[in-house]
Formats: C-alpha cells, structure tokens, sequence
C-alpha cells in the first residue's frame, strides 16, 4: 500500500466510528450524603474517567456528612481527602469524624483566592488530584479562578441559576463576601461555563434538582458522549429560581458584617 492511501484508509475507518453513547449521568443521581444525587454522579463518572490519585478536595465542607458530596467516595472507596470547613463548630466534628483516618486531613479555614493554594499545600495535595468540590456559596468563581498549581480531572461547583444562558453575571469580588440567603451568590451558569473553558474544563452535568455542575478536563469530555454542551443546551431552569436576580427584599441589599457594609454588585460582562 502506498504512502497516500494509508492515510485515507485511516481517515475513512475513523469516520464510520460510531461516536460513543451519552452517559446517563441523570440516572446516576442518588442521594446518600449528597444533598441531590451529586455522590452518585461522581461515582459514574469516575467509571468512565479511572481516578489515579483517588483523592478529592471539598470546601466548605461542613460536618464531612451532611449534604456531602465527597463522603461516599472517602467512606466506601477508600479515597483520600483534604476537608475544608470555616465554622468552628462544624470543624470541630469534622476533625472528630475522620481523626482515626490517616488519608483525610479535617482543616478549619476561611476560603479566599489569595490563600487557596496555600492550604492545599499545607494539607499535603496531590497536584493531579482526582476531584475538586467548591461548595463556599459566595466567591467560588473567584476561587476556582485562583487555582493554576492544583488540576483536578473532575471540577463540581455552585452555578447562580437566576440568570439563564446565554447572560453572564458574577458577583463583585470581596472577601468578606457570604451568603444571606438570597441569590447574591457566585456567578451564572455562562460565566462559569466561560470560565472552565479557559481552565481547560467542559461542562457534563447540570443536576435536575440544586445548583451544582460539573466539569471534567476536556481531555475527557468526548468519552460521555455529548453532542451540545454550551451552556444553552444543558441549562436547567431551577424551581423558585426566577423573578428579579438583582433586586433584594427590604433590609438585604447590601452585606452586613461587623463594621462592614458591603454594597451588593454584579459584573454582568464576566
């Protein structure tokens, strides 16, 4: 065979691969101590993509049982784990909860950009660790920004569902910045879709019910079998989650903590 017909033989097998089936990663759902079937999802996927390091980073991690997304995996799989936790007392029982595991390191810290990568170092992270959970409810766009050292093949975050793609919004940075229970929290669907794709990240899953997507490294994406993953074709609208995103009852439009008052902003082009 001739130098010219093997690569168009090659090109012509290529082209009657059938691509792969979709993952069903919505029937992967299951709540156990993930709070919407996140566990379940993860674990799925982590049969497709084989996890090498089986190890995971979660904050804020709360107690390390409630609504966690990295417990089953820790628990049942034997993953190792770094737990991150600002609140005294739910540090403390996460401490208390993983103190006879020595591949779980229970941290008590307050998450910004700027330390980010310093606790992750301190706590002993492997620089290709398996999965990333960014659960603050406030700046965890700017968070996930600040990450260049630390790759994770599996990237699960809060997206604000109260603007549909194609708008990108992302709350004005300040550290002092936490949730007061409306929607001034973290950034669109679009901004972090957006933002992955700069990382090097493509988004897989929007869960049916709460606020969490997930990302896997783009070396991956093709092994899930998804035509149109923009973040039009796979927004999903959020029960209760609608109205007038930047409008705030009386008495919550701005942040109040100790002598700061924090004036409540979205970048809207972000």
């Amino acid at each position: 065979m001739n130098r010219i017909a093997l690569p168009i033989l090659l090109l012509t097998v290529a082209a009657c691969v059938p691509p792969p089936e979709r993952v069903d990663l919505d029937a992967a759902e299951r709540k156990g101590f993930s709070q919407f079937g996140e566990e379940g999802v993860l674990e799925k996927i982590f049969d497709v993509i084989a996890p090498t390091t089986r190890y995971a980073v979660e904050f804020g991690a709360y107690d390390g049982v409630v609504n966690s997304n990295t417990r089953s995996l820790i628990l049942n799989h034997g993953w190792g784990s770094l737990q991150i936790e600002g609140h005294p007392g739910r540090a403390r029982r996460l401490a208390r909860l993983y103190v006879n595991n020595p591949k779980v390191t229970a941290m008590r810290a307050w998450i910004f950009p700027g330390n980010i990568e310093i606790l992750f170092e301190r706590g002993g992270v492997p620089r290709d660790l398996d999965l990333l959970v960014i659960d603050i409810d406030s700046n965890d766009y700017y968070v996930w920004h600040a990450i260049h050292d630390f790759h994770p093949k599996v990237v699960l975050i809060e997206a604000n569902h109260s603007f549909p793609p194609p708008q990108r919004a992302v709350i004005k940075f300040h550290p002092m910045n936490y949730w007061d229970q409306t929607n001034y929290v973290g950034a669109s669907i679009q901004s972090m879709v957006d933002l992955g794709k700069k990382k090097g990240y493509e988004l897989i899953h929007v869960m049916r019910t709460g606020p969490n997507i997930i990302f896997v490294d783009a070396r991956y994406f093709d092994r899930f079998g998804i035509e149109d993953n923009s973040a039009t074709a796979m927004w999903r609208p959020k029960p209760g989650v609608s109205g007038e995103p930047t409008r705030y009852p009386e008495g919550k439009q701005t942040l109040k903590i100790n002598a700061f008052e924090i004036q409540k902003q979205w970048i809207m082009d972000r």
